[in-house]
C-alpha cells in the first residue's frame, strides 16, 4: 500500500478517481461502499507511507549535518570544485575544479574591487567563458549566489551553522567579506521584529489576510492586531490572547482519541511495521548491489581511461556523475541504517500525547503552545470574533476517519468534527 502512497498527493489523486482498490497483499478491498473499519485501516496505511518516507529524510538530513559537523562539504560541489575522495582516506571531500576555479577567483577579485555590479560581472563570467556545470551561461542570480556562499573562502555552513571546512578555499575570507559588504553596500538589514516571544504571532491572520501581531498593553496584557500593510483600516478590534488560547484548545478537543480509537490505531500500525521492515531490509540490498555496480564501472572506466580508450574530458565527466550517484546511495544507506522501527503502539502514543493537548493547553507556556499549533494546526483565520482554524493534513486526515468510524457505529454521534474536505 505505501508503494502506491508515496505522499498525500498521490493519495489525493488516486481518491479523485473514484475507482475500487484491491490490496492483493493486505487483503483488502477499499471503495466508496466499503465498511468504516476498511477505510480507517486504509486511512491509517497512508499515514504510515507518509512517516516513512519522513522518517528516512530526517535520516538523511542527519547524515548531511554529520559530514557538515566535521567540515565536508555535505552534498554536490558547488561551481568551481568537484567532488573526490580525499588521498589517503574514504572521505569525500570537495576539491577545486582545474576548469572552472581560475575563473570563480577571478569573479570575486572583480566584484571586490567595487567597479562593477553584478549586470557587468554576468556579462564578464560569459567573456572569460565561466559557466555552470551543464554547460549554460551563468544568470545573474547566479553570479550572486555564487558570491554569497561561503564555501569559496573555506566555511561550510549548513543548517544555519558554520565549520571550517576541510577543502581547498578558492578565495580568502578578507576577499570574501570584502564582496559581501559591495553587495550590501553595509546596510542593516533589521527584521522589525521585537524579543517578546508572541505565542501565535504569524500563525493567525485576519479575514483582511494581513497577519495577526502580538503587543503587550499596560506591561502585562497580550493582545493581538491586524498587521496587514493595506491603504484602507481594517477595522478589526483588538483580541486578548486568552481567548486565542481558549478557541485553540476547543478545537483541539475534536482529535481526542478514545481507547476505542487507539486499539484501531495500534492495530494498524502493527501490520503496517511488520511489512515495512521487510521492505526496508529489500531496499537496503537493492542499494549495497548498486554501489558495488556503480564501484566497479568506476574501476573500468579508469581502466579505460589509462588504455587510452576513453578522452579525459568523457572520464572527468563520467567519473563526477558515478561518484555523486554512488554518494546519494550511501547516504539513503546511512540513513536506513539509522532509522529504527518504529513500532505501532510507540506512534499511537505520540498520536495520544498530541491528542491530550487539549486538555492541558492552557497550562503550557508561550513556546509549547506554538508547538502544538504548528503541528496540528493550518490556515489559522480570525473573523468578527471567531477562530476558524484547518487541521495540517496528517490530522486532517486522521480526524476524517475517526468520523467517519464513528458516524458508522452511531449515526447520530459526533459529526462535527471534520474539519474540511482538502483531498476533494
Amino acid at each position: 500500500m505505501d508503494r502506491l502512497y508515496r505522499n498525500f498527493a498521490d493519495y489525493v489523486k488516486v481518491d479523485s478517481l473514484k475507482v475500487e482498490l484491491h490490496f492483493v497483499k493486505e487483503g483488502m478491498v477499499v471503495s466508496e461502499s466499503s465498511k468504516s473499519q476498511d477505510k480507517f485501516m486504509h486511512g491509517i496505511r497512508v499515514l504510515m507511507a507518509k512517516n516513512y518516507v519522513d522518517n528516512l529524510s530526517e535520516e538523511i538530513r542527519k547524515g548531511l549535518d554529520e559530514k557538515a559537523a566535521q567540515g565536508i562539504y555535505p552534498t554536490h560541489a558547488p561551481l568551481g570544485y568537484l567532488n573526490s575522495l580525499e588521498p589517503g582516506t574514504r572521505r569525500k571531500i570537495i576539491v577545486p575544479d582545474p576548469a572552472r576555479a581560475v575563473l570563480v577567483k577571478e569573479l570575486f577579485e572583480v566584484y571586490g574591487s567595487g567597479g562593477s555590479s553584478l549586470e557587468v560581472l554576468t556579462k564578464h563570467a560569459q567573456k572569460i567563458g565561466l559557466t555552470s556545470k551543464k554547460g549554460r551561461p551563468l544568470p545573474r542570480s547566479g553570479v550572486a549566489q555564487l558570491l554569497k556562499h561561503p564555501v569559496y573562502c573555506g566555511v561550510v555552513r549548513w543548517s544555519g551553522k558554520e565549520t571550517k571546512g576541510v577543502h581547498e578555499p578558492l578565495v580568502s575570507r578578507d576577499l570574501w567579506e570584502q564582496c559581501q559588504a559591495v553587495m550590501s553596500g553595509r546596510k542593516n538589514n533589521n527584521s522589525g521584529y521585537g524579543v517578546k516571544d508572541f505565542a501565535y504571532r504569524g500563525l493567525v491572520r485576519c479575514k483582511c489576510g494581513g497577519v495577526m501581531t502580538g503587543e503587550v498593553k499596560q506591561g502585562k496584557f497580550v493582545y493581538y492586531h491586524c498587521a496587514g500593510r493595506k491603504k484602507h483600516v481594517c477595522g478589526q478590534p483588538f483580541v486578548r490572547e486568552e481567548k486565542l488560547t481558549e478557541q485553540f484548545a476547543a478545537r483541539l478537543d475534536e482529535i481526542l482519541l478514545d481507547p476505542c480509537d487507539m486499539e484501531w490505531l495500534v492495530y494498524g500500525l502493527d501490520e503496517f511495521t511488520v511489512d515495512r521492515t521487510a521492505r526496508r531490509d529489500n531496499r537496503e540490498a537493492e542499494i549495497t548491489a548498486e554501489v558495488a555496480s556503480l564501484k566497479v564501472r568506476l574501476e573500468t572506466l579508469y581502466l579505460d581511461k589509462l588504455s587510452g580508450d576513453v578522452s579525459p574530458a568523457f572520464y572527468s565527466e563520467t567519473r563526477q556523475k558515478w561518484e555523486a550517484k554512488v554518494t546519494d546511495l550511501e547516504l539513503e544507506l546511512a540513513a536506513l541504517d539509522r532509522a529504527e522501527a518504529v513500532a505501532g503502539w510507540e506512534v499511537a502514543r505520540v498520536l495520544e500525547v498530541a491528542s491530550e493537548a487539549s486538555s492541558r493547553f492552557k497550562s503550557l507556556n508561550s513556546a509549547e503552545r506554538r508547538t502544538v499549533v504548528e503541528e496540528v494546526c493550518s490556515n489559522c483565520r480570525w473573523e468578527d470574533g471567531e477562530l476558524k482554524i484547518e487541521f495540517n493534513p496528517l490530522w486532517d486526515l486522521m480526524l476524517n476517519a475517526l468520523v467517519s468510524k464513528r458516524s458508522d457505529a452511531d449515526p447520530k454521534g459526533r459529526q462535527a468534527a471534520k474539519s474540511v474536505d482538502w483531498w476533494r
